[in-house]
């Protein structure tokens, strides 16, 4: 049982750290125009497919619905930034987060319980 754990809360951990990375990301995007623009939403997109394929291997590994939740959700992030609604991107970024959060305070709870943190 606390193996499961133990990979939920560096799964987590690791998501977290990469969505608000992505969030930073989306503030220099939102500056950018034209050809940058197109070049870093490029970038932007691939490192999203990465945070997608990091997501699913959590999902696999631990069955915590909150990896699914984030997983679903980075499909539309990339579409609501090619439509250039930043705003709304940033949103659901948060959200994101704060499901990834609960995952890590969960696990983190049961490790602590356990005297493992």
């Amino acid at each position: 049982m606390m193996k499961n754990e133990i990979i939920g809360y560096q799964f987590a951990e690791r998501i977290k750290s990469a969505l608000i990375v992505g969030s930073k990301m989306l503030q220099v995007l939102e500056t950018l125009q034209g050809n940058e623009l197109e070049g870093a939403k490029k970038v932007v997109f691939a490192f999203f497919d990465a945070l997608s394929t990091e997501t699913a291997l959590a999902l696999k590994a631990t069955g915590m619905l909150e990896f699914e939740q984030v997983g679903e959700t980075v499909n539309p992030v990339i579409r609501l930034i090619e439509e250039g609604a930043f705003s709304e991107a940033h949103a659901t970024l948060g959200k994101m987060v704060s499901r990834a959060t609960t995952a890590c305070d969960r696990t983190m709870r049961a490790l602590m319980e356990e005297g493992l943190m």
